[in-house]
């Protein structure tokens, strides 16, 4: 049996880098590749991953389907900006499970980014700062985010997954527009406030506290925290394994 993950990675952006289910669960020697390339192996079961890749499944050229092959969608980005999607239609028709990390969205099993079985988040660190700013590298200055000199500061180009989670684990509030920023802060039990950019934000199985671009700084005493995240994401996680685990076993 050959398992093959693929996703639609910017591997500048460590919560690209860091969805990998077969980072997570062990699945022996599964390959993986970027969609974007034309290089896919022969496999027996396709899982894909990463927030947006589901829009690109049905055009990227990386994309194929063997005769008896499965194809599985984990972790991905179900809601759309309009009511009707060519893309997303003719994605959906391409696979045999989808698990979309838009917690509501009840026409699929809910499968949140994999990234929250990494064990950096059972003991994160004490906070050293009461607010940290944790920014999306390409979006924080088209949106006109002003943050103060002195709030410590990181962006979700810099670093590794383990640099990310400690930046992140610093503060006792996390502020974030990025997508992985809100999600692993909730996920370490802190008080996070999002500056949402796109609907894209509205899918958290705990939600954060939401302001915009313009008054987030009158908002961070309303903030919340959500401990109860981290176990209900994994056992989410957990549940869907076992789905993909049933198609993984009709090939033996």
């Amino acid at each position: 049996m050959r398992l093959h993950f693929q996703h639609l990675r910017d591997t500048s952006n460590i919560g690209d880098r860091a969805c990998s289910p077969f980072d997570y669960f062990d699945w022996g020697d599964a390959t993986v590749s970027d969609l974007r390339n034309d290089d896919t192996p022969d496999y027996d079961v396709g899982i894909y991953g990463g927030g947006k890749i589901l829009r690109g499944i049905a055009t990227n050229k990386g994309v194929r389907r063997p005769k008896g092959a499965i194809n599985i969608a984990w972790g991905v980005g179900t809601v759309q900006s309009f009511p009707f999607s060519l893309r997303y239609l003719q994605a959906r028709r391409r696979m045999d499970l989808i698990g979309s990390r838009d917690y509501g969205d009840t026409r699929y099993t809910y499968a949140p980014c994999a990234s929250c079985m990494s064990p950096l988040f059972d003991e994160p660190a004490e906070p050293e700062h009461d607010v940290v700013f944790y920014a999306h590298a390409g979006k924080t200055d088209k949106m006109g985010i002003e943050i103060p000199e002195d709030m410590p500061t990181a962006d979700n180009h810099a670093g590794s997954l383990e640099d990310a989670l400690a930046f992140i684990a610093s503060g006792k509030t996390v502020i974030s527009n990025s997508y992985h920023g809100v999600y692993w802060g909730l996920l370490m039990g802190r008080r996070v406030l999002c500056l949402p950019f796109s609907n894209k934000f509205g899918g958290y199985r705990l939600p954060p506290h939401y302001a915009a671009a313009n008054n987030w700084q009158s908002e961070i005493g309303n903030a919340v925290a959500q401990p109860q995240m981290l176990s209900l994401v994994r056992a989410a996680s957990q549940d869907f394994k076992a789905k993909v685990d049933e198609k993984i076993a009709l090939f033996g």
